[in-house]
């Protein structure tokens, strides 16, 4: 029998990883919990024995997370896709009580971001972090027909005001200096064909920059690189390698 994996969530990346737990012979489909009925397999996580579970996935929305997050983390690990969802301090705080009282972890992916152990590497020695997101307003669910900035300011904010389009500034709040001191620009560009994330850290270590232009998935508000993060990271979480 395979490690047992349970997936939140089965949208575009949700429906990847079922596609890619299914043909392994080192993993089991636990349970699909979704808000289409038809495509779930349980219809709430008390159907499920979750202490029985070696890992539940989280791909659904920051709302799944607040609502799931503590519950799953009383009787096994957790790993988050939607990160955004932790910009709200009070979550956060319920989450790392309850991840410290029953002895469990929480795995956040790097997503949709290439480098972030180059972040974490120098986490000590960091001073400023930025980071410039540039989509197409399809993704954000408008028609701008010129360049726009639709944010500036801290990660926090950015989070919480576009949680389904910025989980790369809460991974790298969370992974470097905090989401007060992160910096996010968020922009709309109908020129965009490829989500871009470009990143800003400097320090007492020197200064570097990543850049990620990564292709929209079926769901222009995900990238591609999102799905390959999160198999890789589940391998590396179950089987302490990275591809199975």
């Amino acid at each position: 029998m395979g490690k047992k994996i349970g997936i939140i969530g089965l949208g575009t990346i949700g429906s990847y990883l079922k596609e890619r737990i299914e043909s392994s012979d080192k993993f089991e489909l636990a349970f699909i919990l979704d808000v289409d009925k038809t495509k779930a397999t349980v219809s709430s996580l008390d159907k499920t024995n979750l202490s029985k579970i070696d890992l539940v996935v989280e791909c659904a929305s920051a709302e799944a997370v607040k609502e799931y997050a503590a519950k799953v983390l009383e009787k096994t690990d957790l790993m988050i896709l939607s990160s955004s969802a932790l910009a709200e301090k009070n979550l956060e705080e319920k989450i790392t009580v309850a991840r410290k009282k029953f002895g469990t972890k929480l795995f956040i992916p790097s997503g949709a971001i290439i480098g972030l152990d180059g972040i974490v590497a120098v986490k000590e020695q960091l001073e400023s972090v930025e980071l410039v997101t540039r989509k197409n307003p399809k993704g954000f669910g408008r028609n701008d027909k010129k360049e726009t900035v639709l944010f500036e300011g801290n990660a926090r904010k950015a989070a919480m005001l576009y949680p389904k389009n910025v989980n790369v500034a809460a991974t790298l709040a969370l992974n470097g200096i905090g989401f007060e001191k992160t910096r996010a620009k968020i922009i709309s560009d109908p020129k965009c064909t490829a989500n871009t994330h470009t990143v800003t850290a400097k320090g007492k270590f020197g200064a570097f920059h990543i850049k990620v232009a990564a292709l929209p998935s079926k769901n222009p508000k995900t990238s591609g690189i999102a799905a390959l993060s999160a198999w890789r990271k589940i391998n590396e979480i179950l089987l302490g390698r990275s591809l199975d």
